[in-house]
């Protein structure tokens, strides 16, 4: 090939247009890994730094149980003798039905709300506190590490 033919060819692939380089690539790949690496060990972080997602899914279903459990009670004993004392079918002595028990591991207590008073595990009422058609009830399962992994409220109304 002669000089003229070679310098043609250069022409129509100028430097710009000829692609990357190894060493471009090899600079693209470390840089991409240390940033993968570190989203890894991030998100290792969070995942162990949060609740188990299978206790708090239990302690919902526990809750949730719970507190259909004082719904129903309150359908059978009218909204006149729905109160602190006969709220909870699960509170003692009766607290022994099947539909009562948790694993060992998992507690779940509730609390009866009427006018201005104060939970028994230290809340305070967040609902109609001044109407006395509204009783509210709040219902907390605490997981195998005595967390709250699930709380749920319900306001009984006077219809």
């Amino acid at each position: 090939m002669t000089a003229s033919v070679l310098r043609g060819r250069r022409a129509m692939f100028p430097r710009r247009c000829r692609g990357i380089s190894l060493i471009e690539t090899l600079v693209f790949i470390v840089v991409v890994s240390v940033a993968l690496g570190g989203l890894v060990l991030g998100m290792t972080g969070a995942l162990r730094s949060a609740p188990e997602p299978k206790a708090m899914h239990q302690g919902l279903q526990l809750a949730q149980g719970r507190m259909e459990l004082i719904l129903a009670q309150r359908n059978r004993l009218d909204f006149a003798g729905f109160t602190s004392a006969t709220f909870d079918p699960c509170a003692a002595p009766a607290g022994a039905q099947e539909a009562c028990l948790v694993p060992s591991t998992y507690a779940v207590v509730s609390c009866f709300f009427t006018g201005a008073s104060t939970c028994s595990f230290g809340t305070t009422n967040t609902c109609q506190s001044a109407d006395t058609n509204f009783k509210c009830v709040r219902v907390r399962a605490t997981g195998p590490k005595g967390t709250v992994v699930a709380e749920i409220d319900a306001m009984v109304a006077n219809y």
